[in-house]
């Protein structure tokens, strides 16, 4: 399989893309959260090892559907917001896998930087009609374990494993 996408750089569309978590809380439900203010961009490499991501996050911007959890995941247990203001994702390598894409790269969180692993998956094009911009759709999942980042680890209500989600789309500027 092989992308489709010219060689360059491209902004992500922040209006329809996003950048979500969840955990299993207490063994039996899923909680979910996202980081509203984020930026990144997708370089196309004229091979698919020459591609690269990078995402960066305001912790700040996060949202987990009751502003108390919010308040909690702001404060020095979780997220530590006051010290460790962005969550960044660079890639550091790209490659086909099973009839998809697999994603390496550095998570900085609190700090702390790991390797994380992320399937992703090519969801096509399409032109955007209000200014004929072409835009490429991408999904993407991983796993954490927050521990390993420092994030609230004397917390046994809440799994140690954390699920990520990136709805992203690309932007290619309209042809002139």
């Amino acid at each position: 399989m092989s992308l489709a996408i010219p060689a360059g750089t491209y902004p992500l569309d922040l209006t329809h893309s996003q950048l979500g978590f969840s955990v299993t809380h207490l063994g039996i439900s899923v909680v979910r959260g996202t980081f509203d203010e984020f930026d990144g961009s997708l370089t196309i490499g004229e091979r698919i090892e020459d591609t690269s991501v990078w995402v960066e996050a305001e912790m700040a911007s996060v949202n987990s559907g009751h502003p108390g959890r919010n308040d909690v995941l702001l404060g020095e247990a979780f997220f530590d917001v006051a010290n460790h203001p962005k969550l960044l994702f660079r890639s550091t390598s790209a490659a086909e896998a099973d009839g998809d894409y697999e994603l390496v790269g550095d998570l900085t969180i609190r700090s702390i930087t790991e390797p994380v692993r992320l399937a992703v998956s090519y969801n096509g094009s399409a032109v955007f009609p209000v200014d004929q911009s072409t835009h490429f759709g991408f999904s993407a999942t991983g796993e954490i374990s927050r521990s390993a980042f420092g994030v609230s680890t004397g917390v046994p209500m809440v799994t140690d494993e954390v699920a990520l989600h990136l709805e992203a789309q690309f932007i290619a500027p309209a042809e002139a």
